[in-house]
């Protein structure tokens, strides 16, 4: 007489605990499983895999490890008749899931089971099971109401509870959730006053303000399409904008709405791509603004890839570069004041400084005037299309047109900025390069040391393989000569206002 040989049942145990349950309810993955293992073995079952969630929320079924359950089931080989749940909402909070769950595992084969909750594969059994999956969802959704409802309140009081931007830190004030500035918020600063005045690329703001050490959280450099993000950002002006409506923010803004307004502007009007063709090389900075007499310009390159020559043209004679820039440098000091010079500059430059700035400070005053009718040109076209005078088409044409003059004019108002402040910036000017231009031309960036070149010298330097020459040199050299002589008892005002005006335009191009 043979024995019937045993059919063993298997199964899988599914555990799933988010860190706030666990927190709140001390249902931790431990007490799940054996809970799960020791109800396995009352109805005389073997577990085969246990699949463990941590920290992921049943609202959804794209959970990481119950794709995994679902996948391993579906294999006929592993023979799985039941999944072990401590309780039903283990499984899922949302109904719907659940029963498209329940459906697929049932075409399987394979049964839910609860380690604490009585069900029965019978009307009642499978009434009680769907009362359960409808508690968990009803559950979940008053956690999510009271969650959305917290937020709401907070930001009703200013507040801001979400992951805090670059700029931000999350942080509590009275025990209270908000944002508040950190050590990026002057780059992040920086970030919208650069792009405000059209002046660059955008993303060459971003490339530089990333040298500069303006990056995510996490340390990892800020990418393109998050640097326009954060430009388009309104909670830099302390603006939430959040379940549709806008609030307040309490916390400081670290932009100005005027500021913000502007960046708009300009990336709407400016667009974020800009081809940009740069032929400086910081190794070779006389490149190009050198000529010999027979109209051929300087170039420079590595000979056998580490000595560094100039020569004209790609061919003739090789300049060994550093003696050849030395020679350079020393052109440039042949044109040097004396101290006795400086002072005198300087008393000029005091005097007239106001005079020479008249024409830009009334061209501000003329471009903050204008960005206020500006807005009153808006308001009153909005107010024409609300009585129905104008047609939204209009009204759209009209307006782009009054933004696009606006960003203009904004532009122009930042760059004038920098020509209508002290003196001061000139006197510095005045004292560290017109003793010593070479000392701070060597000092410079290849950006400041080419301005630097062609300030000097306008027309560029000539050389003959021997001697260097110019056929103009900057007024302010001259001045050594036509306003600064002893013989000028009597100064033209006019002079001394071109050669102000030149030193203040280059202190704020520098």
């Amino acid at each position: 007489m043979h024995k019937t040989k045993e059919i063993i049942k298997k199964a899988v145990i599914y555990v799933r605990v988010s860190t706030v349950e666990q927190a709140e309810e001390g249902n931790s993955l431990v007490t799940q499983e054996k809970a799960c293992r020791e109800y396995a073995f009352k109805i005389g079952y073997e577990v085969v895999v246990v699949f463990v969630e941590r920290g992921e929320s049943a609202k959804t079924a794209n959970r990481t490890e119950l794709q995994s359950m679902l996948k391993f089931i579906s294999q006929k080989k592993n023979n799985i008749t039941a999944v072990i749940v401590y309780k039903i909402d283990r499984m899922s909070r949302n109904t719907d899931d659940y029963s498209q769950i329940r459906l697929l595992l049932k075409r399987y084969g394979v049964s839910i089971k609860s380690a604490t909750e009585q069900i029965e594969d019978n009307p009642a059994g499978r009434f009680m099971e769907n009362m359960m999956a409808n508690i968990a969802q009803f559950d979940n959704d008053v956690r999510t109401e009271r969650c959305v409802n917290g937020m709401r309140g907070a930001i009703t009081e200013g507040r801001y509870v979400w992951t805090a931007p670059v700029g931000y830190s999350n942080v509590r004030v009275a025990d209270k959730a908000t944002i508040a500035p950190n050590e990026m918020t002057p780059l992040v600063l920086k970030a919208f006053q650069m792009v405000a005045t059209g002046l660059q690329t955008t993303d060459s703001v971003r490339i530089q303000l990333t040298k500069e050490g303006l990056v995510k959280k996490n340390g990892k450099p800020i990418s393109k399409g998050y640097f326009y993000a954060m430009l388009a950002n309104e909670l830099y002006m302390a603006r939430i904008n959040k379940f549709g409506e806008f609030y307040k923010g309490t916390f400081e803004a670290i932009v100005s709405e005027e500021l913000f307004m502007q960046v708009q502007r300009v990336l709407k009007h400016k667009g974020h791509k800009v081809s940009e063709y740069k032929t400086d090389n910081p190794a070779f900075p006389l490149r190009r603004f050198i000529l010999h007499p027979s109209g051929l310009k300087l170039t420079g390159s590595f000979a056998k890839g580490k000595y560094p020559y100039y020569r004209f043209g790609g061919k003739g004679h090789n300049y060994e570069r550093d003696e050849f820039e030395r020679r350079f440098a020393f052109f440039m000091d042949s044109f040097c004041f004396r101290e006795e010079q400086i002072a005198k500059l300087k008393r000029f430059v005091r005097e007239k400084f106001n005079d020479s700035t008249q024409d830009k400070r009334k061209e501000v005053s003329r471009l903050e005037s204008r960005l206020i009718e500006y807005t009153q040109r808006k308001n009153n076209l909005i107010q024409k299309n609300l009585k129905g005078v104008i047609s939204d088409p209009i009204l759209k044409e009209q307006l782009d047109m009054v933004e696009k003059n606006e960003m203009e004019d904004r532009a122009s108002l930042a760059m004038l900025g920098n020509f209508v402040g002290s003196p001061e910036e000139v006197i510095e000017f005045v004292e560290e390069y017109l003793t010593n231009p070479s000392s701070i031309w060597r000092k410079a960036d290849i950006t400041t040391q080419t301005k630097l070149q062609w300030f000097q010298f306008p027309a560029g330097i000539v050389f003959d393989g021997k001697e260097f020459g110019t056929t103009k040199v900057s007024s302010v050299f001259k001045a050594k000569e036509v306003i600064l002589s002893p013989l000028s008892a009597n100064v033209d005002p006019r002079r001394v206002e071109l050669l102000t005006f030149t030193l203040q335009k280059y202190c704020s191009t520098s």
